[in-house]
């Protein structure tokens, strides 16, 4: 299934470029998940069939929200030539504002008195990144013995932009809760080294109380984006074997 097109109108009294829904506010651009491929799509009307071209150029450029900062005449980054189309792969724009330009050239009639047609117009983007995934492998719910200490794995965490298996820019925090809703950063001290780092964290059960339920946190950030997941876990006496299903 296409994507949704997008439309902006632009005049010359010779022909008109139109893109669909495109928003022309900067305040309420027009949202683009970065994740996902879409193709915007200009339509170009009033080239009659009678009508010889001679040469064309057509071509879409994005300005960031920075350069138009700096500049409100900012030339833009050529991201599409050559055609109406313009394919938005998954993350091939970094999240943020951009502003869309799309400009048509067409010159026209006898070779030996041509005509330039031009027209232009813009919009604005939002490329939005997608959720960060949180996720403690394991399961839900758990029982340990107080005996061995116990590693808990956190690494199938993901930023959905990017994918399963890369942790880059991702930042781990373990930390835990008791049942009645008070936290820990350090696990009521039963954490074992430096948890704020790693997609795994080790918890000596021994220095838990013996028949409570403790709920395991971990949360996943990255820019302003944030996830969370959990595992409660009870400590009992002694050893408990752990089954694991492959």
């Amino acid at each position: 299934m296409r994507e949704p097109l997008i439309l902006l109108k632009l005049s010359t009294g010779d022909f008109s470029v139109t893109i669909r829904n495109i928003s022309k506010d900067k305040y309420h651009a027009t949202p683009v998940e970065r994740s996902v491929k879409s193709v915007q799509e200009a339509i170009i009307e009033g080239l009659t069939d009678d009508v010889t071209v001679l040469t064309s150029t057509l071509e879409w450029r994005i300005v960031s929200e920075s350069e138009l900062a700096a500049s409100e005449s900012a030339e833009g980054t050529l991201v599409s030539q050559g055609t109406a189309e313009w394919t938005i792969y998954r993350r091939s724009i970094p999240a943020g504002i951009y502003q869309v330009k799309f400009n048509a050239l067409f010159t026209v009639g006898d070779p030996a008195l041509p005509r330039t047609l031009k027209a232009f117009d813009y919009g604005f983007i939002k490329s939005i990144p997608a959720p960060v995934r949180a996720i403690i492998d394991g399961g839900s719910s758990v029982r340990w013995g107080s005996k061995e200490i116990v590693t808990v794995d956190g690494s199938l965490s993901y930023d959905v932009d990017i994918g399963p298996g890369n942790h880059t820019g991702l930042n781990f925090t373990w930390s835990c809760l008791e049942s009645n809703a008070s936290m820990s950063n350090n696990c009521f001290g039963s954490f074992v080294g430096e948890q704020n780092v790693s997609t795994t964290t080790s918890i000596d059960p021994n220095l838990l109380e013996v028949g409570k339920t403790y709920h395991l946190r971990l949360t996943v950030s990255k820019d302003e984006r944030r996830s969370s997941a959990e595992m409660s876990f009870e400590i009992a006496a002694g050893e408990v074997p752990q089954v694991t299903l492959r």
